[in-house]
């Protein structure tokens, strides 16, 4: 069977624009076994968690747009699972960005395969702004937080957020799975949003345009004028 070897790096990309963004730190560890059961568990949690080793190995919960809601989930970490956590100031974020371990992960294309699968069992399904409700619509971010959550793989839940995780991949390394992203605006660098590569120069995403879950090209004039940019983020 033939394996598709992707390097990982659970890297935090720390911006200083207009859109500030924060991060928690959830625990750290000495010992890479300790980390990844926290790190599982609170992904199991619906809780957006990374893995940062840098000397130690470090839980990292986030990004967060805005500082209350930062802060809430400090509270939530204590009150509801017992974990000590703070946030990371800006001198630690600094030491976190463009840092952390790389593993090499090994993925078969039958992984691969299912995660398609999965995301084409909502083809049809409404679109609908804000939604989070199968049955009632999703918007296009949470239609890829449930596809990759049956992977065990907790995004953030906007697609400005998505865009700040995972490895950035070139137009021209993409594979299936991968997050394509595409700018509000042609002029503008705002993130408005995001689909999931399938092969063949295709994506599937939750349409606001065709008000469901679709597959579009990324050649189609309206998706090529606006496209910024990909992230594996397993």
């Amino acid at each position: 069977m033939k394996k598709i070897f992707l390097i990982f790096n659970f890297t935090f990309l720390i911006f200083n624009c207009l859109y500030s963004e924060h991060f928690i730190q959830a625990g750290v560890f000495r010992h890479k076994e300790e980390a990844v059961n926290q790190q599982l568990y609170l992904a199991s949690r619906n809780y957006p968690v990374m893995l940062n080793v840098n000397g130690h190995y470090r839980i990292i919960v986030g990004p967060f747009e805005n500082k209350e809601t930062a802060d809430f989930t400090v509270s939530k970490l204590l009150s509801e699972e017992n974990i000590s956590a703070s946030l990371i100031n800006e001198t630690e974020a600094e030491k976190i960005t463009e840092s952390s371990g790389e593993q090499e992960i090994e993925i078969s294309d039958e992984v691969l395969g299912e995660l398609v699968n999965v995301a084409f069992d909502f083809l049809g399904v409404t679109y609908k702004y804000g939604g989070m409700d199968v049955e009632k619509g999703i918007d296009c971010s949470y239609f890829m937080q449930k596809v990759y959550k049956s992977l065990g793989t907790v995004l953030p839940r906007t697609s400005n957020l998505q865009f700040r995780i995972g490895k950035k991949v070139k137009r021209d390394e993409l594979i299936a799975g991968d997050l394509v992203f595409f700018r509000k605006y042609i002029k503008s660098s705002r993130i408005g949003h995001v689909g999931m590569y399938i092969g063949n120069d295709e994506f599937i995403h939750a349409s606001y345009g065709a008000k469901k879950v679709t597959i579009s090209s990324l050649n189609e004039i309206y998706f090529r004028k606006r496209f910024s940019g990909a992230r594996r983020p397993l």
